[in-house]
């Protein structure tokens, strides 16, 4: 059940609370401030403090839980006594702790336990009568087994001995004439080991516990005095704060106290007892403590001060106040304000005080020339953090802006002057060094530096800081600076940013354009002095302009990065890879004894690129088409070499793609004359130099003619009629297919319809489409309805053909564009089935009429057992499909017999009619056109 936060203040009635005689609940607010600072000190979900009083175990207060009474046979201590001597016995006799109250028989069905079964682990520290008996408990508990730290059981103890004090201070002022109870036996409230101690323990050293026949008159009164003193000083230190929030004023901050080093020591300099303050500020831990003198604690210098102001206080027994500087254990010094007076410790006197930090009322008193000029910064370096250096001390004062340069809440600090050192990025210590030793020295008067520091989130920030030398030494040398700081991580990223855009392209991070031709002219004059090769590579992806335009940018922009990643692995780190754009790589290897290292990294990423590539769930197939060249064979200046590795990669594409080429003489002859193709080509469709031939598909079984298929020529200005193999390849990859594919369209549309008003009037016509002619579906599907309305033609005479690949290529789009293709009434037929792959699902749900099987079966259909075998199989699956088949490229009579006698339905081909131009056409099949 969860812990409900509240505290039982509500009850009036007055209960006893063993020697310490009557309580008043509710009466005491600092018995509740302790309880609380108990829950603090331990790190608990539930504090408590409670007393006996007859045969009634009562709850004072309680932080964290709601709690009242319960049977004294239910006391808290008793389940708790089984581990007194067991092996939890904490180091700490007076503070009792179970990391499982689970394991305690008695705790199982304690009432608390029931009110808040969470709690599974507790430790107790008791709270002692003026008789030396537990007449109570400040008890802390945690919601899971947990051990507690040595500091946490002391902090525990000490509580419950202020507790103990406050309650005897609060009996002393009642009535005195009351009899004091008599002194108690009883078991359950004294342990064993207390009696034991009490009884046949010797005389305690001065090191012992307050517990062990301590004046507890005298001590508790000074206890209380100095917890008064402690918890004045931490109220001005809040309302100093306090003021320093509303002023936000170097004064006041120079003037707010910390809270202060508790220490105690007798009068042979024995250190007795001191806080966790004291041995903060001393940086010595407990042991070495103990073996130093109070005079160890402080500067040589200030020493035999410090020891005539200890001998004052014990010859004279009044409280003296001194001013010494602390020597921290690492050699840092910090002034201090110490205070002690006589205290009687079992008839011995014994020296106890508190020190506080005065470095900021020193800082203030030393440094009143500079706080006009500090406040002016203030005023004027809106958003800069003010900082002041003391060098003598080698300490640093931040004003609150420094918090919130670095993205903290806004709060004045002071550092060490080697913590401010190791804040520094690694990279950047030397300047920062540098900039301070130049000004300690004199060098300058002016200390300035740009660096990097952690934030809040553990980022790196850039700070600028200037400051100015304020006080110089004898010797010249600079004891204090005063400055600002000011973050500029935006400027810096900025201008990064600047540089990186200007030399790299945002998506990959790779060299760009400028960056390659730079790293390139660099390359070929070293090479040239050490007279070594070096490879310029171009690279181009195949299928890209696909990939990007079917599936997305985002997909294209992943895939460019992927491939980016792979191809900087193929390579030295003294190598380039660089992106020149588009879908476009170039490479540099430099240092070269031969071409063998080259040819080793062009498979290495020809084969990368091969491999799939995968975002998110696709998986994406690419390659690369690659060309190279070789300094200085294939060009002496960076211009010339990398027009020759185009040239080669322009080669390594005709030859199939997926391979890669060196430069070859006549490679740029080839590429001259691609050009020079797709020049002339530009002007085809303008000039009326594209013709349509016609070539007739038959019926197997009537012999009746029952369809044509479109097929493009060129009538090429200069080198006549060109067949699509010499040509289509340009079209393609300049763009222009799909101006020419939409002119084949409707003059295929509309001669065919000529035919039908002829008297042709059931034949069909078939087109081949491309994949530039599709990937925008929206366009081609405006091309279509154009044509249809153009030619009158009926769509249902209208067949596309696809190939396989094309046609499995992002098949969610593709299918969805052929579905409104087939709701106009146009048929699909698949091209050169049987080269490539289909998926027999979509062939069977999209509008599919027919397939095409390619002319490698057919031509070797006689000889050849597999190629019967595969056409078979072809044949027995369509007509599963309800398609028909359609043999090409039939040219014996023999190819004709085997074809018929497996099933096919239609065929095309010499041994029916070659290719034919309209008029040769019409004079076969129309002769009353003539």
């Amino acid at each position: 059940m969860p812990i409900q936060q509240r505290d039982l203040f509500s009850s009036t009635s007055i209960r006893a609370a063993g020697g310490f005689g009557k309580v008043v609940s509710g009466s005491e607010r600092p018995l509740r401030d302790l309880v609380k600072r108990a829950a603090v000190a331990t790190d608990a979900d539930v504090a408590m403090l409670s007393f006996i009083d007859g045969d009634i175990e009562w709850c004072k207060c309680c932080e964290g839980a709601a709690v009242g009474e319960w049977s004294r046979s239910a006391s808290l201590w008793a389940p708790l006594r089984e581990g007194i001597d067991g092996e939890n016995t904490p180091i700490n006799p007076d503070v009792r702790v179970m990391p499982a109250l689970g394991d305690l028989s008695g705790w199982r069905n304690h009432p608390l336990r029931a009110e808040a079964p969470e709690l599974t682990s507790a430790a107790m520290a008791p709270v002692v009568d003026g008789d030396g008996l537990v007449a109570g408990m400040l008890a802390v508990f945690s919601l899971g087994p947990r051990e507690y730290s040595q500091p946490e059981r002391e902090a525990l103890a000490n509580l419950a001995r202020l507790v103990s004090t406050r309650l005897m201070l609060q009996r002393s002022s009642a009535d005195d004439t009351k009899p004091r109870a008599q002194p108690r036996t009883d078991a359950l409230l004294q342990p064993a080991r207390q009696r034991a101690r009490a009884e046949s323990a010797p005389p305690p050293a001065p090191m012992a516990a307050d517990a062990e026949q301590i004046d507890q008159g005298a001590l508790a009164s000074e206890l209380a005095r100095l917890n008064q003193q402690l918890e004045g000083e931490m109220a001005s230190r809040q309302d100093a704060q306090s003021q320093l929030e509303r002023e936000r004023s170097f004064s006041d901050a120079a003037i707010a106290a910390l809270p202060g080093a508790f220490y105690m020591f007798n009068q042979a300099g024995r250190m007795l007892r001191w806080n966790r303050n004291f041995t903060d500020a001393s940086g010595y831990s407990d042991a070495e403590v103990t073996e130093k003198k109070p005079v160890d604690f402080v500067i040589p210098e200030d020493q035999s001060q410090v020891v005539k102001a200890i001998a004052r206080v014990f010859s004279e027994r009044r409280e003296v106040s001194i001013e010494a500087r602390f020597l921290h254990k690492s050699g840092e010094v910090a002034p201090y304000l110490f205070t002690g007076r006589p205290a009687e410790l079992n008839g011995e006197t014994v020296l106890i005080g508190v020190g506080r930090d005065i470095s900021d009322r020193k800082r203030a008193e030393q440094q009143l020339l500079q706080t006009k000029e500090r406040l002016h910064l203030a005023l004027t370096g809106s958003g800069l953090a003010m900082w002041d250096w003391d060098l003598s001390t080698n300490t640093v004062y931040f004003n609150e802006g420094w918090g919130s340069l670095l993205g903290a809440a806004a709060r004045e600090a002071v550092h060490r002057g080697t913590e401010v050192f190791d804040w520094n990025h690694p990279d950047d210590k030397e300047i920062f060094r540098s900039a301070l030793n130049a000004a300690m020295k004199g060098d300058s008067e002016f200390f300035t530096a740009e660096y990097r520091v952690q934030n809040d989130r553990g980022e790196w920030v850039w700070i600028h800081t200037r400051g100015k030398v304020t006080e110089r030494d004898d010797q010249g040398l600079a004891t204090r600076m005063t400055g600002v700081s000011e973050n500029i991580t935006e400027r810096k990223v900025a201008e990064e940013r600047a540089e990186f855009l200007a030399t790299r392209d945002p998506l990959t991070g790779l060299p760009n354009r400028m960056l390659l031709n730079d790293r390139l002219e660099q390359g070929i004059a070293a090479a040239a002095r050490s007279k070594k090769k070096l490879a310029f590579m171009f690279i181009d992806l195949d299928r890209f302009k696909f990939i990007n335009d079917s599936l997305g940018h985002h997909i294209g922009d992943e895939l460019l990065k992927q491939v980016a990643t792979r191809l900087a692995s193929c390579v030295r780190a003294t190598d380039t890879v660089a992106r020149l754009g588009g879908d476009e790589f170039a490479v540099i290897l430099a240092d070269l004894k031969d071409e063998q290292g080259v040819r080793q990294v062009a498979e290495n990423m020809i084969a990368g690129l091969a491999a799939p590539i995968f975002t998110g769930n696709l998986q994406l197939n690419t390659s690369g088409s690659i060309g190279i060249g070789v300094f200085p064979d294939d060009g002496r200046d960076s211009a010339t070499l990398m027009k020759n590795a185009d040239a080669a990669m322009y080669h390594a594409k005709e030859k199939g793609r997926n391979n890669f080429q060196f430069f070859a003489a006549d490679m740029n002859a080839r590429v001259l004359e691609r050009l020079t193709i797709e020049n002339f080509l530009r002007k085809a469709v303008p000039q009326d130099e594209l013709v349509l031939y016609y070539q007739p598909r038959v019926d197997f079984e009537t012999g009746e003619m029952v369809g044509v298929e479109a097929l493009l020529r060129w009538r090429h200005p200069r080198r006549g009629m060109l067949t699509p193999d010499k040509f289509i390849s340009v079209a393609e990859e300049s763009g222009l297919i799909v101006s020419i594919g939409a002119w084949v369209l409707s003059e295929a549309m509309g001669q065919v319809h000529e035919w039908h008003r002829a008297g042709l009037s059931d034949l069909k016509v078939s087109v081949n489409l491309s994949v530039g002619q599709i990937r925008d579906a929206e366009a081609f599907m405006q091309v279509v309805d154009k044509a249809i309305e153009q030619t009158g033609l009926n769509p249902r005479f209208l067949e596309l053909e696809l190939t396989e690949t094309l046609l499995m290529q992002n098949i969610k789009e593709k299918t969805e564009l052929l579905n409104r293709l087939g709701a106009k009434g146009i048929s699909l037929s698949i091209d050169d089935f049987g080269t490539g792959y289909s998926s027999l699902y979509y062939l069977k749900t999209l509008p599919v009429d027919s397939v095409k099987i390619d002319g490698s079966f057919v031509r070797d259909i006689v000889i050849d057992p597999n190629d019967e075998a595969i056409i078979r199989a072809i044949v027995a699956m369509a007509h599963s499909m309800q398609l028909r088949v359609v043999a090409e490229a039939v040219e014996t009579d023999a190819q004709f017999t085997a074809l018929k006698s497996l099933g096919c339905d239609e065929y095309q081909g010499y041994l029916c009619s070659a290719p034919l131009a309209v008029d040769e056409f019409e004079e076969r099949y129309l002769p009353g056109m003539l």
